[in-house]
């Protein structure tokens, strides 16, 4: 069940990175795809920050679900460090997946991506590790 819930995420993921129209979400139309065989990669490095609140909301949305990844990974392998791996491995390829989907991928959002992977990872070891101090769990789980 944890994998079909990675795998279910995973792809949750993957549909609002790479949907053609990112607003589907909040419009209610249905998500489409639209394959650019010749992407330009200089759109990873451009730095077009806007401080609308539908900007914001998705950023939030970058770092939210890709925490919530590493620590579906994470309930998976139980180790931290080939979660992170993974999860900024997915991140990264989610948004070199977007050129080829007509998105603009981001190095920044790789980064936004990558932070809440840490973030996630961090709060996980920190709530073991208090409920472990507690006695409520044994060390080795």
């Amino acid at each position: 069940m944890k994998v079909v819930m990675l795998l279910f995420w995973g792809i949750v993921l993957f549909i609002f990175t790479c949907a053609a129209n990112s607003s589907f979400w909040s419009t209610g139309v249905l998500p489409y795809f639209h394959w650019t065989s010749s992407p330009d990669f200089h759109h990873l490095l451009q730095m077009d920050l806007y401080h609308t609140k539908a900007y914001i909301i998705r950023k939030i949305g970058h770092f939210s679900g890709f925490s919530i990844f590493g620590t579906l990974l994470y309930r998976i392998n139980k180790s931290y460090g080939k979660s992170i791996l993974w999860s900024v491995g997915f991140a990264v390829a989610t948004e070199i997946f977007q050129l080829y989907f007509g998105r603009d991928g981001r190095l920044y959002d790789m980064v936004i991506d990558s932070s809440g992977i840490l973030t996630g990872m961090i709060l996980l070891a920190l709530m073991k590790s208090r409920i472990r101090t507690s006695g409520l769990i044994s060390r080795r789980s």
